[in-house]
């Protein structure tokens, strides 16, 4: 062993601290013998389990207890027993499930000082530490089981790796490679995979390909799932014609591997999103004359495209022909329907669409409810909002902050403020907290009605909640005073906001020139105006709108007639 290498990672190292505060190279990794004597791998005792104490274990695991099934296990070793190796797995699972890893490190001591844990309980216990962002004590694991004379297999470190590559930490994950080729495990086309997906989202298309050809040097055969994460990240840096090649290759190899619906989904998205209608067309024809048969998610990218296009009733047609062909559509299928026609203004068929989801057995889901809530409230229609939440509780799907904010908002601007603050008590009693735009619309609210010393009260209660007023939070204010012609006041909240470093947006300004100007002083706006316009902090858009408010063309850049009329 190097005395270099750190001692958490060294096999003869006993402690099994899991918080340890340096982080070791993975090159120290490494196979390495160890001269420490091996636990024995069989135990003189051979008790049974005593049937009441194992029922109580088990029966304690079915309903949750597992602290209490904890105490069970200790009890049954204490006497003499073997943990049940398949329960105690599970139990570690459970622990780390639930974030209680100490317990599930009290299990796997158990489990080596009384019995023979494999390689799938470390590897429940490192894929457990992963989830948790403990990547040491993960590491840790491994001595533990070079100790036990059960190495790390080929999963051990495909878990290790997908943890890596999750973080982006490639440079690290290609050292884990390496060590486990040295460990004598052969990467299997998990692994391959892993790597390359992670690779290509991250935008190393070269590296990625590298890894293909490593790969087939290897004699390891990618896969649908290999191919389509590099269809993936080549859609994704906008190389489609690539990705299209890809599949063309892959079509007329003849190594077992053809594309899958998943790949001709990937390709069919990324085509629509250019627009390129044609090519769509083309690959769907390609699809269908090579016998895959489109599923759910392709007809929900072709009526999500065809929404974005206008092309509202071909997409219903899209979806009808979908359930004519036996499928059943999902909420990806109806979400881009409902809101195409919130956005036309059409809300009885937004509404007639989401009873259509529910008679079809699909239960809309958040964003159905909040969509149509949103389009509601802003036409001013807010008692067919209300039934429509009353919908939204009837389904079992529990509101969010934004539907709260959308209901909110829609009564108070219809002038009923009582219900809306019953809303808001209802928010509150469901558990839900408030967040900066459930702030921002009451804010809103009270500065609409020349409620401003209320306003700010509110935006001390964000404050004290541990929200920041965000620039609109502000602007919001701003203008409550300025329309109040209480500039005194607005400048001192525009002051608060540049101490507490929320920088000023350009409608901040614009809104301090004409609340200056409204209020009588003219004179002043007009020289705040010439010395924004000087240090180009206004754009011509702001310019135009401040010269129809104070026409002083003089004092601004200069800017066509025409547009300024």
């Amino acid at each position: 062993m190097n005395s270099t290498t750190p001692p958490i990672l060294n096999p003869t190292t006993t402690s099994t601290t899991f918080f340890p505060p340096p982080k070791p190279p993975f090159s120290s990794l490494r196979c390495t013998t160890t001269t420490t004597t091996p636990t024995p791998t069989t135990l003189t005792t051979t008790k049974h389990h005593p049937p009441r104490f194992l029922k109580l274990l088990k029966r304690s695991y079915k309903a949750g207890k597992f602290t209490e099934s904890l105490y069970f296990l200790s009890y049954l070793v204490s006497k003499g027993h073997h943990p049940d190796l398949i329960l105690s797995t599970k139990l570690i699972n459970s622990f780390l499930n639930t974030g209680h890893i100490d317990k599930a490190f009290k299990v796997m001591d158990l489990l080596e000082a009384h019995g023979h844990p494999d390689a799938f309980s470390y590897n429940a216990l490192i894929s457990g530490l992963c989830k948790a962002n403990l990547l040491h004590p993960a590491v840790q694991v491994l001595t533990r089981m070079r100790r036990r004379r059960c190495p790390p297999d080929t999963i051990t470190y495909n878990i290790l790796l997908a943890y890596l590559c999750s973080q982006k930490k490639l440079d690290l994950a290609m050292e884990v490679l390496d060590t486990m080729l040295e460990d004598g495990c052969q990467p299997t086309v998990v692994t391959y995979t892993i790597l390359i997906e992670k690779t290509m989202l991250q935008g190393g298309i070269g590296e990625a390909m590298r890894i293909l050809g490593e790969m087939a040097s290897k004699g390891v055969q990618p896969d649908n799932y290999t191919y389509n994460a590099i269809l993936r990240g080549l859609c994704k840096q906008g190389l489609v014609d690539a990705a299209y090649e890809l599949v063309t290759k892959v079509q007329l190899s003849n190594n077992g591997c053809q594309p899958d619906v998943i790949s001709y989904n990937v390709l069919l998205r990324a085509f629509l999103s250019e627009r390129r209608w044609k090519d769509a067309e083309r690959l769907m024809n390609e699809m269908m004359s090579s016998g895959r048969e489109p599923n759910t998610v392709t007809y929900s990218v072709l009526i999500n495209a065809l929404c974005q296009e206008g092309l509202v009733e071909r997409a219903r047609e899209v979806l009808f022909d979908m359930i004519s062909r036996g499928m059943k559509p999902n909420t990806y299928s109806y979400d881009p329907l409902v809101s195409a026609y919130c956005k036309q203004g059409r809300l009885d068929l937004a509404i007639e669409f989401m009873d259509h989801m529910v008679s079809n057995g699909c239960l809309p889901d958040i964003v159905n409810f909040n969509t149509i809530l949103a389009a509601l409230c802003k036409s001013g229609n807010t008692d067919q909002a209300l039934l429509v939440l009353g919908k939204l509780r009837d389904s079992g799907c529990k509101p969010s902050s934004s539907t709260y904010n959308a209901v909110i908002g829609g009564l108070w601007n219809n002038g009923n403020k009582p219900k809306a603050l019953e809303m808001v008590s209802e928010m509150l009693e469901n558990g839900i907290d408030p967040d900066e735009v459930t702030y921002n619309v009451l804010i809103s609210c009270l500065c609409r009605d020349g409620m401003v010393n209320e306003a700010v009260e509110m935006m001390k209660d964000m404050e004290r909640s541990g929200l920041n007023p965000s620039v609109i939070t502000y602007n919001t204010v701003i203008l409550g005073f300025s329309k109040a012609h209480r500039m005194d006041m607005a400048i001192n909240v525009f002051a608060e906001m540049v101490e507490k470093g929320c920088r000023p947006n350009e409608n901040s300004y614009v809104i301090l020139v004409e609340g200056i100007g409204y209020a009588g002083h003219r004179a002043e706006a007009m020289q705040l105006a010439g010395d924004l316009v000087a240090r180009d902090v206004l754009s011509d858009d702001s310019v135009q709108r401040l010269n129809r408010t104070f026409p002083m063309l003089s004092l601004y850049r200069e800017i066509p007639q025409s547009n300024a009329v």
